[in-house]
């Protein structure tokens, strides 16, 4: 009997371990689950602060490039607003380079009027008088259209008035329009037969006739009086008592020069006006 207790009472222990063997092996199982749900868990709470770190990033980049492009909206706006300021700079400049242009124009043009108002009452003056302080010509020079002459006692040959012309800063005297050989002949006029030297010269008796400048002699204005009897081989041009001879360079002669008139002294016709209208 005690056998058979024994017996039964083993069984039962083997039940209950049995038993408690498979609570064990059921709560094993229905514990892994959680475990693995308690592992997928723990990633997710580690990225919340890098996703917020991300987050933060992005919303600081959305407010540096609305910064950015409100920075550069300003800066096109001044951009436009500067570039409006130099066009209308440029056009105000335009402007008065124009005015000024104008003004200098305008300048120009009453500077020359009163030079032709001041040439034209100083030569009447000169003219009335035979010379005056308005000249533009040096002290008894005389004065032509727009050119100073000066016809000297000194006699010299052509060649030697030709130097000493130059060192008058002029040349010597050219004939080439009729206003020139009506002033210049009656200068030649001379009761002791003192011719004048002019600029014409040639080589030789084949060759035309020549100015000092290079411009050629016209036979419309006067005639030139060769010698045929002697032969020479460079002939030049004196005028004396309205005609024009060919004489040998060598000889002696006046010598008569010119150059160019400079400005009216407008100053030097204060005083005769004031003169003339008291």
């Amino acid at each position: 009997m005690l056998a058979k207790y024994s017996s039964t009472r083993d069984m039962l222990d083997a039940d209950g371990d049995t038993t408690m063997s498979l609570h064990s092996q059921a709560s094993a199982t229905s514990q892994r689950p959680e475990l693995g749900h308690t592992e997928h868990q723990r990633p997710s709470s580690a990225w919340r602060p890098v996703a917020l770190i991300l987050l933060t990033l992005c919303l600081v980049l959305l407010i540096g490039l609305a910064a950015l492009g409100l920075v550069f909206f300003q800066f096109y706006q001044l951009s436009n607003t500067q570039q409006d300021s130099i066009l209308q700079k440029e056009e105000k400049l335009g402007n008065l380079s124009r005015q000024l242009q104008s003004l200098r124009t305008q300048n120009r043009k009453l500077a020359e009027t009163l030079h032709h108002v001041a040439e034209k009452l100083c030569r009447e003056l000169y003219n009335k008088t035979g010379e005056h302080r308005c000249s533009p010509c040096p002290e008894k020079w005389k004065w032509h259209g727009d050119k100073c002459y000066q016809f000297y006692k000194e006699s010299k040959s052509w060649q030697g008035c030709e130097y000493f012309c130059i060192a008058e800063n002029s040349t010597m005297l050219k004939i080439n329009t009729q206003e020139v050989l009506e002033f210049a002949m009656p200068q030649s006029y001379s009761e002791f037969f003192y011719s004048y030297w002019t600029g014409l010269s040639r080589n030789s008796s084949g060759k035309a006739w020549l100015w000092m400048d290079g411009t050629p002699y016209s036979s419309e204005l006067f005639d030139v009086m060769i010698d045929l009897t002697s032969l020479r081989s460079r002939d030049c041009v004196t005028i004396l008592n309205g005609k024009a001879f060919s004489k040998d360079c060598r000889e002696l002669r006046r010598c008569a020069c010119e150059k160019a008139a400079a400005m009216v002294k407008v100053q030097s016709l204060h005083e005769p006006l004031s003169r003339r209208w008291r």
